[in-house]
Order: structure tokens, then C-alpha cells, then sequence
């Protein structure tokens, strides 16, 4: 198979490069007057291709605003100026055309793409036949002909579609009994094609126009793609000779643009620091009005030094001004509030500690005490978070405060006290079951002894929770599992069972119910995943004849698949009913 894998982020910087082509002739957009400037852009109203000249378009709307505010930027006013309103109209208007003609393109595309489709289904059509006369070379020559006068598909189909159609392209001359007359006398048509196009790209590099020569190029990678195949024996070589000619122009092109990269990101980069220096002082607390001032005199300094790096991009630069804006602004609003928050500060205080008051006051009584304890906690690191005000108002309330926490936790101290008792309890009677469990030697009846298991760990779940919950329910579970195993059963019953004895303990425990379903659901999941890639690699023994045993060994893996899908399903509908 030939090589030819045309880079998809080539033809896209291609395409927006010819975007940008404004042609020699055109007025000098920057020298037009407000009129011209309106006039320019209702001529774009009529343009048969709205898209190449988008770049061209806005460059316009920012010159009028330029002219019209004297600022790159529109300025919103209450009274719009009347020309502003006529140049927004055609402005629109163009923008309506550039949308509706993009439109048209993508269904273009996607027709086109179908029509290559079928012609690939064609020509794939043609491999199987056993024979191929003249005839079928000739159908074959027709199709590659419809292909080439097929228009192009979108980018995201671009290399797929070619590569497919390459592919059949060279099954069908290397691997049929096509007549060799023919395929030579081609096979030597296309060499020769192929080594013109070779000699072309090479003098491509000569080219000062970095844009005309990549276009050029472009333009080469197509006729190469339109051309057909060679000869085995000259097929590599001479891929091998066009990519090394394309590789030097790539790079040559490349390594301008990487200067330029380079240098604006190094500028990029001295602004962005500017702009975290700037964020940082917009973070400063300022504890006094001579900290405000040396933070103002420092802001400046650092303004006058972001500005002295320059302009980089169109693009980078928009970006970079308004981190620049946000950080300026940051700063400003920073150094306002400090001085509002001077007057606030002592009166948000005081009704900050007088409403942390009234919320401890209200949950004083409560006996949700996990959650209620978390609550005082919070209030507690809120009190901290308030700040200290001298005086008698602050006293009164800490104590009104500390009183209502004081009542609290010595109430929960209280409960407690009597919860251990009976979780103690609960803990025996749990290791009474354990015990039980551990010493229980299986009988001659399976189902009673299952049936065993199961009442005990229904006795399990009345109990509540006791210290040392997690392990000692861990080690029943595994006392449970372990007699299972133990029984005469056969190996799916004992798995079956030991999902049931699983599903029993965790039925009070919806988390981990909804946990087990999860895993269960990405199993099933995983399971079809893996039973729609072998249907796929069924289809490439679609066309052999007799027994084959590696489509077998697929059939029986898919099988295999829906079996365990199914004890999967099973399991899922047994924590649907708990």
C-alpha cells in the first residue's frame, strides 16, 4: 500500500491562509473613510464566496469602530450613530450569506461523500469476481474517473475516505488476475505522472512566497492523490521521493512560523508574569492605607513594564490585553473595597458573631448528633473567621456563644454514655453469630443448610451497628461465603449463592446497593463492547468459504459473552428487589 497520508492540519492551515489573501488591488482598508468603509462592506453582501473573505470582513468592522468611537473596540452608547446602524445592517446581511453559503458547502461535502462511498463499494464489488476482463478494467477506469471528478468531503472525512479508497484501488491491481498488458502499460503512465509531480515539489522550496508555496503543494498532494498506483517495485521509492520533497517545504514553512511563535511566546509569556504580579497585589489584604499606597505606586510600575513588551498576534494579542484588563480591574476593585471595608468592618462583625449566636441557640436542642456536632464545628471555625473587636459587646457575645456549645456537646456527652451500652451489647450477639458460623460443619441437605446461612444473616441485619462494625462484618460475610463453598453443589449454585448471601447484607445499605449495581451495569457494558468488536472481525470472513477455526473460536467468545451477560442481568434484577 502507498503512503500517501495527506496531514488533515495541513489542509485546514491551507484553507485559513486563503482566508486571508486580500488582493493587491483592493482599496487600502486602513486609509478608508467611515463612507468607504460602509460602502466595502455592502460590496461584500454580493460576494460569490463570503467565506474567503471573512478575515477581510472583520478587519473592516474593526477599522469603522476604529474610526467611529477612536477605539478598536465598540463603545456602547445610549444614541447609536445612524451610519453605525447602516453599517451593522450590511454587516448582518453579509454574515446571513457567509452562514448560508458555509451551509451549502457542508451539504455539498456530505453529498460528495456519499457518492464516494458507492464508488468505493463499486470497485470493491469488482475484487471479487474471478476473472477480470477487459470489461471489468474498463468499469474500473470509469470509476476512477467519477471519483476524480467527485468534489471534495469534509476535512474530518478527507483521509479516511482516501485511504479506503486507496486501499481497494491497490487490492484490486495486486491481488486479482487483472490483464497485465493493461495494468503495465498504466502502472507506467501513472510512474511517469507521479515522477513529474516529484520534480515540480522540488523546485517548489525555491519559491519566496511561503503562502504559494505551500498552495502549490496543497495542489500537488491532490493531483498525487488523483493519480493512480505504480508498480510494486517502484511504488516505495518514489512515495519515499515526493514525502521528502514535501517534508523540506513543510519545514521550511514550519520553522518560519515557529520563529515567529517563539518570539510572541516569549513576550507572551514576560506579560503573563506581569499579570500574576499584578493578581498577587490584587490578593493583598491591605492592613493600612500607607500598605494601599505603596501597593498603588508598585501597580504602576508594573502597567508602564507590560506595556513596554509590545505587540504580539492578532489573536494572542486580544488575548493577552484582556488578562491584562482583568488583572487591572482585579487590582482596582481590590483597593476600593478596602477602603468601604474600613467604615463596614466593625459593624459586619458585630452582626456576624450576633447571627452565629442566634444559629447555635436554635440546634442547642437537637439530637441528630453527628450532623448537629459538624454544624458547631462550623459555626466554631466561623466564629474564629469573624475577627476580634474590643469592648464589652464582644464579651457578652462570646458568652451567650460558648454557652449555647457548652449545652450541646455536654448533652451528646450524655447520650453517648448510654448508646455504648447497647452497642456492646449488639457487638456480642454479633460475635455469638460469628461463632456459630466459624464451628458449622455442612449436613447431607445443601438447601437447609443455605437456608441456614441465609436466616443468619437475616438475624445479622436486625442488629445495629457496633464498634468495630466494618471488620467483624467482614469476617462474617467470609465465614458465610466459606461454608458455601463447602457445600455439594455445583460451581455456578455456590456463586449464585454467595451473590444472594452478599446482596442480603448490603440490602439496608443503599450506597453500597446502588455501588454493586454500577459495577454490575460497566460489566454488562464492557461484555457487549467486546461482543460488538467480534461481530466486526466476523465481517472480514464474510467472503471465505468452508469451516474456518478462528471464526468459530469468535463464535463460541460471543456466546460465551451473551451467557455471562445474562448471569450478569440475573444478578442485577436480585438488588432491584431488595
Amino acid at each position: 500500500m502507498e503512503k500517501e497520508k495527506i496531514s488533515k492540519e495541513e489542509d485546514l492551515k491551507s484553507l485559513q491562509e486563503k482566508d486571508v489573501i486580500i488582493d493587491n488591488n483592493d482599496i487600502k482598508i486602513e486609509e478608508a473613510t467611515i463612507d468607504q468603509l460602509i460602502d466595502i462592506i455592502k460590496s461584500f453582501t454580493n460576494h460569490n464566496n463570503p467565506i474567503s473573505i471573512s478575515k477581510k470582513a472583520k478587519l473592516v468592522k474593526a477599522l469603522f469602530y476604529k474610526k467611529l468611537n477612536g477605539s478598536s473596540d465598540k463603545i456602547e452608547n445610549e444614541n447609536i450613530d445612524p451610519k453605525e446602524e447602516i453599517f451593522k445592517e450590511f454587516f448582518n446581511e453579509y454574515r446571513k450569506q457567509k452562514n448560508n453559503f458555509r451551509k451549502k458547502i457542508e451539504k455539498e461535502e456530505s453529498k460528495n461523500l456519499e457518492i464516494k462511498k458507492e464508488i468505493i463499494n463499486e470497485i470493491k464489488e469488482l475484487t471479487s469476481e474471478v476473472e477480470l476482463e477487459k470489461n471489468t478494467f474498463k468499469k474500473f477506469r470509469s470509476l476512477q474517473k467519477k471519483w476524480n471528478n467527485t468534489g471534495y468531503v469534509s476535512l474530518s472525512q478527507k483521509n479516511e475516505i482516501w485511504q479506503m479508497y486507496n486501499h481497494y484501488t491497490e487490492v484490486f491491481y495486486d491481488y486479482l488476475k487483472l490483464n497485465k498488458d493493461l495494468r503495465d502499460i498504466d502502472f507506467k503512465k501513472n510512474l511517469e505522472q507521479k515522477t513529474k509531480i516529484c520534480i515540480r515539489a522540488e523546485k517548489l522550496k525555491s519559491l519566496k512566497s511561503l503562502n504559494e508555496m505551500h498552495t502549490r503543494l496543497q495542489d500537488l498532494h491532490e493531483e498525487w492523490k488523483n493519480t493512480g498506483p505504480v508498480n510494486k517495485e517502484s511504488r516505495d521509492g518514489i512515495w519515499i521521493r515526493f514525502q521528502e520533497a514535501s517534508r523540506k517545504i513543510n519545514k521550511k514553512r514550519n520553522d518560519h512560523f515557529l520563529e515567529i511563535k517563539k518570539n510572541d511566546a516569549k513576550k507572551i509569556e514576560n506579560k503573563n508574569n506581569i499579570c500574576f504580579e499584578i493578581d498577587k497585589l490584587s490578593k493583598q489584604e491591605f492592613k493600612s492605607h500607607k500598605e494601599c499606597l505603596q501597593a498603588i505606586e508598585q501597580f504602576d510600575l508594573l502597567s508602564k513594564k507590560w506595556k513596554s513588551h509590545g505587540r504580539v498576534s492578532i489573536k494572542e494579542n486580544k488575548k493577552c490585553w484582556q488578562k491584562f484588563q482583568l488583572s487591572v480591574n482585579s487590582f482596582y476593585n481590590n483597593k476600593n473595597n478596602f477602603y468601604k471595608s474600613r467604615k463596614e468592618n466593625l459593624k459586619n462583625i458585630i452582626e456576624e458573631k450576633s447571627r452565629l449566636c442566634e444559629e447555635a441557640e436554635k440546634i442547642t436542642r437537637n439530637q441528630d448528633w453527628n450532623t448537629t456536632s459538624k454544624k458547631y464545628i462550623k459555626l466554631q471555625q466561623d466564629w474564629e473567621k469573624t475577627g476580634f473587636i474590643k469592648g464589652k459587646i464582644n464579651d457578652n457575645l462570646w458568652k451567650k456563644f460558648k454557652k449555647s456549645c457548652d449545652n450541646f456537646f455536654h448533652a451528646r456527652k450524655e447520650f453517648y454514655k448510654e448508646s455504648d451500652k447497647e452497642k456492646k451489647k449488639n457487638l456480642k450477639a454479633k460475635t455469638d453469630i460469628l461463632l456459630l458460623i466459624s464451628k458449622f460443619k455442612k449436613s447431607k441437605k445443601p438447601l437447609d443448610d443455605i437456608q441456614f446461612i441465609k436466616d443468619k444473616c437475616e438475624q445479622w441485619n436486625k442488629l445495629e451497628k457496633s464498634p468495630n462494625s466494618f471488620q467483624i462484618d467482614k469476617e462474617f460475610k467470609l465465614a458465610c461465603k466459606k461454608v458455601v463453598s463447602n457445600l455439594d453443589l455445583e460451581k455456578q449454585e455456590i456463586e449464585n449463592e454467595k451473590f444472594l448471601i452478599n446482596a442480603t447484607l448490603i440490602k439496608n445499605n443503599k450506597d453500597q446497593i446502588n455501588k454493586e449495581k454500577s459495577i454490575i451495569k460497566e460489566k454488562i457494558e464492557d461484555k457487549n463492547k467486546e461482543i460488538i468488536l467480534f461481530e466486526n472481525n466476523k465481517s472480514f470472513f464474510v467472503g471465505n468459504k468452508g469451516k474456518n477455526p478462528l471464526l468459530e473460536q469468535i463464535e463460541n467468545n460471543i456466546s460465551n459473552l451473551f451467557e455471562e451477560i445474562t448471569l450478569l442481568k440475573n444478578k442485577l434484577k436480585i438488588l432491584n428487589r431488595i
